[in-house]
C-alpha cells in the first residue's frame, strides 16, 4: 500500500506485514481465484470490479479514491476488501478505484473465503491481525491527509534490479522517495554510494535546476514514489518534516562520500 502523502516510518513495515498476511490467508483458505484484467480506467467498478468480492492485486497498481479524492494506492500483493458503504450501482458509490495502467487481479468469492478463514482457529487469528494491520494503515493515511489545504499528487513505480531510476545528465523532472528496496549511486559508471529504504532521491538537482549529477540504479527490486518538480515545493510546504528528511539524507550522503575518500586515501 502506497500513501498519497508523507507518513511515519512504520508504514512500510505495516504494508509488508499486510501483504504477507494476505498471501498466507489466501493459501490456507484454498479459495478458487478468477482473474480480472482492468485497463486504464477512472472507474474500476464500472469496468468490472465487483465491490462485493475480495481481490488480490497481482500486477500493476490500483488507486483508491473516495468522493473522487485519492486516498492511497494498492500495489502487488495487496487485497481489495469489500466495503459496506458500496451499493450495487456504481453510480451511487463514492468509494472507487482507478488506474493509469493495466492491472491484473485475482477475484475471490467472499463467502467461500470467510468460510475458509473462520473454519480454522489459526486462520481466524490471522484474519483478525490482517484487519488490525489494515486499520493501522488507514489511520496513518488519514492522518497524513488531514489539515492540509493543498496536496501534491505523487506517482508510483517499480524498478527491477539493474534498472535505472535516474540517469546522469538527464533533466531533473522528478523527486523520488525510495519506498522499498535498495539502490546504488554511480558517477561515470563507478559506484560511489547506496540509497536505502525511506531516503529521498534527486531533490538537489530539482532544487538547483541542474542536470542529474549521478545515476541511480536499482540494486534490489525497488518501489519509488515520485513527485513532479512543479509540485515538489507544494509538497514541502504541506509537509514541513520533509525539509528535515532532506537534510538528514544529504548529511548521510556526505558522510558516505567522506568515508570513501578516507578509505581511498589509506590504500
Amino acid at each position: 500500500m502506497i500513501p498519497q502523502a508523507e507518513v511515519d516510518v512504520s508504514f512500510a513495515a505495516l504494508s509488508r506485514q499486510f501483504r504477507k498476511l494476505a498471501q498466507d490467508l489466501l493459501e490456507r483458505a484454498k479459495v478458487d481465484a478468477q482473474p480480472l484484467l482492468l485497463a486504464n480506467t477512472r472507474d474500476a467498478i464500472a469496468a468490472g470490479l465487483n465491490p462485493n468480492r475480495i481481490y488480490r492485486v497481482d500486477s500493476g497498481t490500483l488507486t483508491v479514491t473516495y468522493d473522487r479524492k485519492a486516498l492511497y494506492t494498492l500495489e502487488e500483493g495487496d487485497l481489495v476488501l469489500p466495503d459496506a458503504g458500496l451499493q450495487a450501482s456504481a453510480a451511487s458509490a463514492v468509494l472507487n478505484y482507478q488506474s493509469e495502467d493495466t492491472v491484473k487481479l485475482s477475484g475471490f468469492d467472499t463467502l467461500q473465503f470467510m468460510q475458509g478463514v473462520l473454519g480454522d482457529r489459526e486462520n481466524a487469528r490471522a484474519w483478525t491481525k490482517l484487519l488490525l494491520t489494515q486499520q493501522a494503515l488507514m489511520v496513518r493515511c488519514i492522518a497524513s491527509l488531514s489539515d492540509r489545504e493543498t496536496q501534491a499528487t505523487p506517482g508510483f513505480q517499480y524498478f527491477n534490479p539493474g534498472e535505472v531510476i535516474i540517469q546522469q545528465g538527464d533533466r531533473a523532472d522528478y523527486v523520488f522517495s525510495l519506498f522499498e528496496g535498495e539502490a546504488e549511486v554511480l558517477v561515470d559508471n563507478v559506484v560511489v554510494g547506496q540509497i536505502n529504504e525511506g531516503e529521498i532521491i534527486g531533490a538537489l538537482a530539482v532544487l538547483t535546476e541542474q542536470p542529474r549529477s549521478a545515476t541511480v540504479r536499482a540494486k534490489t527490486r525497488c518501489a519509488v514514489v515520485k513527485v513532479p518538480r512543479d509540485q515538489f515545493a507544494v509538497l514541502i510546504r504541506s509537509n514541513p518534516t520533509m525539509i528535515q528528511s532532506l537534510l538528514v539524507d544529504m548529511a548521510r550522503h556526505i558522510m558516505r562520500l567522506n568515508k570513501q575518500v578516507v578509505d581511498l586515501s589509506v590504500r
